[in-house]
């Protein structure tokens, strides 16, 4: 089964949808779910043969907040990741600081290396790893970014650390992606909520994540509780690089 490795909260489940749904043709009539369910199927090979790898500059924003709405940590990234069809991920980081403080280059090396750690396997709807693992749901029209779109949830049938739970916008004239908002579908003990939000838009021809956001709230104990909010650019994207399977063997 197909692996999904993302070292941000869920961001290469931003790039597999990428893959899914794009320049599929218009329809004049609605479809139903089974024929949206079919397209988009199709088009995730088709895609995958024309976009074999990507390289782009993310820029985060990770902020900490105690429950009085006091700011406790603020971390600001940037990084350029790469990105080999939906298994393969690595993030160069180019710099961070934290509360207002540049780390230095062996400091940056050491919160890269934990940020790897982190990484995790999750099984993404409408691939083969998530084959008859979700349920799916037309959830009917609505407008997005000004553009007419066919609401599409997907909700995994077990409750596991490696499905997720959500809705697709998708575009009634091309069926690309133009927004997503997805939670696992399990939480840990500590979490409180999780909620994910991922904008797309058009870029060489093909519609990819431009912007992510994730809320979380957590809470290890009566005293200890924690909003936090991540908000990820995507920008001067390279698409068809070539790349060498070692830029992504594990340091």
């Amino acid at each position: 089964m197909t692996k999904v490795v993302f070292g941000s909260v869920f961001f290469l489940f931003i790039i597999s949808m990428l893959y899914i749904l794009s320049e599929a043709p218009a329809v004049c009539e609605e479809p139903d779910l089974g024929y949206i369910i079919e397209k988009v199927t199709a088009q995730q090979l088709k895609v995958l043969t024309e976009i074999q790898d990507s390289i782009c500059i993310s820029n985060s924003i990770y902020r900490e907040m105690k429950k009085d709405g006091r700011l406790k940590k603020e971390v600001l990234t940037k990084k350029c990741t790469y990105v080999k069809g939906i298994d393969k991920r690595y993030d160069e980081y180019l710099s961070m600081s934290v509360n207002g403080r540049e780390l230095d280059a062996k400091e940056l090396k050491k919160e890269a290396k934990k940020a790897r750690k982190d990484d995790r396997e999750v099984k993404l709807p409408l691939t083969p790893a998530g084959e008859g693992a979700y349920d799916f749901h037309l959830a009917g029209s609505d407008v997005c970014n000004g553009m007419d779109v066919w609401l599409l949830d997907f909700r995994a049938k077990e409750r596991k650390d490696e499905y997720i739970n959500g809705r697709g916008c998708i575009s009634k004239d091309t069926f690309d992606v133009v927004h997503i908002e997805l939670t696992p579908a399990k939480l840990s003990r500590i979490i409180k909520t999780l909620d994910v939000s991922v904008v797309f838009d058009r870029v060489q021809g093909y519609w990819i994540p431009v912007k992510f956001r994730a809320d979380v709230e957590v809470q290890l104990s009566f005293l200890y509780y924690r909003y936090i909010t991540i908000e990820e650019t995507y920008s001067e994207y390279k698409l068809n690089n070539q790349l060498d399977d070692s830029i992504f063997e594990s340091d």
